[in-house]
């Protein structure tokens, strides 16, 4: 087995839980108050990780900044997640919404200059079209 599929199959769980648990949240609590949470439960795992380092933090200004930055985009991410799942069927936003891999594709052709093959070209064409038959 890969060294990496145990941690990638652990993403896989906890962000499929992290996609539904929002909408069974928001049948008992706000919108927003489901974001604060969830982003006091983000800052919890922050902090054992934190706490169990054996070494300094590392900081650079450049690197740390874009590391908050990402944090932020998250949560963002996860504020307009969870105001579309309140709204509408979990079912379809979920899908939909994982779909932001095509957006690190693109960032990922222009700004590291990394080459897709034509087997992969015809798989984003295809989470492409995914995108217009679940959405209609």
């Amino acid at each position: 087995m890969k060294d990496w599929f145990l941690p990638t199959l652990g993403a896989i769980l906890c962000w499929g839980c992290a996609c539904f648990l929002p909408k069974l949240s928001t049948q008992y609590i706000s919108m927003t108050s489901t974001v604060v949470f969830q982003g006091l439960g983000g800052a919890i795992i922050s902090l054992i990780i934190f706490l169990h380092l054996r070494y300094p933090l590392e900081t650079h200004p450049k690197g740390t900044i874009i590391a908050v930055v990402a944090g932020m985009l998250t949560l963002l991410g996860m504020v307009f997640y969870i105001k579309a799942i309140s709204k509408g069927s979990v079912a379809i936003i979920s899908p939909l919404s994982a779909l932001y891999p095509l957006v690190v594709i693109f960032l990922a052709l222009v700004v590291f200059k990394e080459t897709l093959t034509l087997k992969q070209l015809f798989g984003i064409g295809f989470a492409l079209i995914s995108i217009i038959l679940i959405a209609e």
